[in-house]
Order: structure tokens, then C-alpha cells, then sequence
């Protein structure tokens, strides 16, 4: 669906200003959202939004966790900027197996992203 569908919505976010945010997309599609929840932690925003009290944006790994009573739209975005995603380690230590297996873990969620 195209975001500007959601111009009027009321939107939840983690800052009051789409700048630098999520909500960005909304800017490039010629709207400014009108931020009516600001919420920090992930979970919660999950809360406002199956309250019925807003809609919030949701980054591509963070939607396999989303609460079975709120439901998710694929949003188009065509000038939405790549997005680099890298896993830093101390330099000239090796990394523990763990890192590795996260490491691993990141690309196998990166994988699953459509587009």
C-alpha cells in the first residue's frame, strides 16, 4: 500500500519528529504524520497500536515479532534509502563463536527481507 493512504492517521512513534525516524518515509511521500503517541520501547508502540490508537511504522526485522492481534501492511517506498546494517567487533580480538553465530543470524534475517 502507498503510506500516504495513512496521511490523516493518527501516527505513533518514538520521537515527536519524523526526522530521523521511521517516519521519514512519510516526508518523501509529501506528508508530515501527525505524531499523537511518542513511545519508546517497541513493545509498547505494539500495545497503542492494537489499542486502536494510532498506526506505526515497523522495520522489516522487527516483523516476524508483531503481536498476533495487530496486523501488518507491506508499505511501497520506492525512494526509500538502502539500508546498511553491519556487526562490529573489537578490532584485533577475535570474535567469540557467539558473534559468529549472530553474525550468521543477521544474514539469515537479512535474506528473508523482501526486495
Amino acid at each position: 500500500m502507498r503510506l500516504g493512504r495513512l496521511a490523516d492517521a493518527d501516527w505513533i512513534s518514538g520521537s515527536s519528529r519524523p526526522e530521523g525516524t521511521l517516519l521519514d518515509a512519510a516526508l518523501r511521500q509529501g506528508f508530515r504524520p501527525r505524531v499523537t503517541h511518542v513511545v519508546g520501547e517497541w513493545t509498547a508502540k505494539q500495545g497503542y497500536v492494537a489499542a486502536g490508537l494510532g498506526v506505526a511504522l515497523v522495520p522489516a526485522l522487527a516483523a516476524e515479532s508483531v503481536r498476533p492481534d495487530v496486523a501488518l501492511l507491506p508499505v511501497l517506498d520506492e525512494s526509500a534509502p538502502a539500508r546498511a546494517v553491519y556487526a562490529a567487533t573489537a578490532r584485533g580480538r577475535s570474535p567469540v563463536p557467539a558473534a559468529g553465530a549472530f553474525v550468521g543470524a543477521l544474514r539469515e534475517a537479512v535474506a528473508r527481507i523482501p526486495g
